[in-house]
């Protein structure tokens, strides 16, 4: 995993139950059925870069299958700026990230306080914003036409 959780997870929350979580088909084929639930909370956990944050948490959970997909949803690494251009990059790793596929390319938001600890927000399969390692991710630039019809398929 690219950042270890070093403590409980506390403030668990609901997030979505059955068919109204997106990824629902997607956890069946590759964890198999269940009562599948979308949850989120808080914990400590320390950053690729050593670093230790409080940080909020995403995951998918059904009994008898545990916790799966654990995703970096900061409430330290708040997105700080924003830059007047979207940005894409391609993913050449996806070392323990079910949510990302090497090749394929991905917007990324702007958050300067992510970046400096070596992160990039991107938009990953589930179709909302995470945090991954930079090193994860080769930063494009693809011509108007390309960045139109991908922001209009978004």
């Amino acid at each position: 995993m690219y950042f270890e959780i070093i403590g409980q997870i506390t403030d668990i929350e609901r997030i979505a139950v059955g068919l109204s979580i997106r990824e629902l088909a997607s956890l069946r084929d590759q964890f198999g059925p269940g009562r599948w639930r979308k949850l989120k909370g808080v914990a400590t956990v320390r950053l690729a870069s050593g670093r230790i944050r409080r940080v909020e948490l995403h995951w998918y959970e059904a009994h008898g299958v545990g916790k799966r997909k654990i995703k970096l949803r900061d409430t330290s690494l708040k997105i700080m700026t924003r830059r007047k251009s979207t940005q894409f990059v391609i993913c050449i790793r996806n070392e323990e990230c079910e949510d990302l596929h090497p090749r394929k390319i991905y917007q990324t938001l702007p958050d300067e306080t992510a970046a400096q600890e070596g992160y990039v927000r991107v938009i990953d399969e589930s179709g909302e914003d995470y945090l991954y390692p930079q090193d994860y991710f080769v930063p494009i630039e693809l011509p108007q036409a390309a960045e139109k019809a991908l922001l209009s398929a978004a």
